[in-house]
């Protein structure tokens, strides 16, 4: 890998369409350090820069433009593992070059022409990080902030469970760097605007729990963008809703798609491992936070997804 980005000239940064604090966070960590490389480096997305990330540096050159007659030396994927998953535009581009992917989540393929998957990171952004030392590339403040952006979002905010001593010392000595922790916790979880609070009052009367309170779920439609104005990005954290209910194992999100599909998100707070819960429908991510997408009418895919959840409760993870 080292060779490969030491001996090409221009490169190509993507990450998972949706992008959160983690996959953006990557991406322009990633791009900031190779331009210190002296490479020419483009940083492409599907969606826009959600509203809460605008404040990360370098963040006005993302783009959605990529033209078919663009070449890379080398394409980057972060933060996830399938070129579909970064969209229709990059997956079938035909300059991309070698394939390079850099990702933490354990259910992660092998899709790159170069993996680098290290499960037990905390976030892409600590792979990263490791990359660039490794290439001799000296820590700022641009790349720390983004760094840490990825850290608070993959930690929710240093809450979650991997959170742990080797975390908070990466965490400290990224804030040595001049960041100030609330600014960017007051950037990534309350810089929204209005329409996202319009709908969550959508959202919240949908909740649903089970006869035993051990799993929840919310449904984000279609129709519920339209009426409030907001969109898709700006429901990123409902999830955590059902999640802190007291006794909830398991929470879930459906969000309709534009495609009439349903994209499914999965918490859980210790027992069930909700990346083999959504390997099981084609999905994938981490023990604690995963996803997955059902091409079926609503009713037949909630009920596929309460079952599977319904079972994966009665096994507990060994984890």
């Amino acid at each position: 890998m080292i060779g490969a980005i030491r001996s090409g000239r221009s490169f190509l940064v993507t990450t998972h369409y949706g992008p959160d604090g983690d996959a953006l966070g990557s991406a322009l960590a990633l791009a900031q350090g190779l331009k210190k490389l002296r490479k020419r480096v483009k940083v492409y997305n599907q969606d826009p820069v959600p509203i809460n990330l605008r404040f990360l540096p370098d963040s006005e050159t993302v783009t959605q433009q990529l033209s078919a007659d663009e070449r890379f030396d080398v394409s980057f994927i972060v933060d996830c593992a399938e070129p579909e998953r970064a969209g229709k535009v990059f997956e079938k581009h035909p300059g991309r070059g070698r394939l390079i992917v850099i990702d933490h989540h354990r259910k992660s393929g092998r899709a790159g022409d170069i993996n680098l998957i290290l499960p037990k990171a905390a976030s892409t952004g600590c792979v990263v990080l490791d990359l660039l030392k490794k290439l001799r590339v000296k820590l700022d403040r641009k790349i720390a902030l983004a760094v840490y952006t990825t850290l608070v979002t993959d930690t929710g905010n240093f809450r979650y469970s991997n959170t742990d001593a080797e975390v908070l010392g990466l965490a400290k000595r990224l804030v040595e760097t001049g960041i100030e922790p609330w600014r960017v916790a007051k950037q990534v979880f309350e810089s929204f605007p209005v329409e996202r609070l319009f709908l969550l009052g959508k959202v919240l009367p949908t909740l649903h729990v089970s006869g035993d309170g051990q799993y929840a779920s919310l449904t984000l439609t279609q129709q519920m963008l339209k009426e409030t104005g907001a969109t898709r990005d700006l429901s990123d954290e409902f999830i955590n809703y059902p999640r802190s209910i007291l006794g909830v194992e398991v929470a879930i999100q459906f969000r309709e798609t534009e495609e009439a599909s349903w994209r499914v998100s999965f918490r859980s707070t210790e027992r069930v491992d909700v990346a083999d819960l959504a390997a099981r429908f084609g999905g994938g991510g981490h023990a604690r936070a995963a996803g997955c997408e059902l091409k079926e009418p609503f009713d037949s895919a909630r009920s596929k997804i309460f079952q599977a959840v319904e079972e994966a409760l009665g096994q507990p993870s060994s984890l």
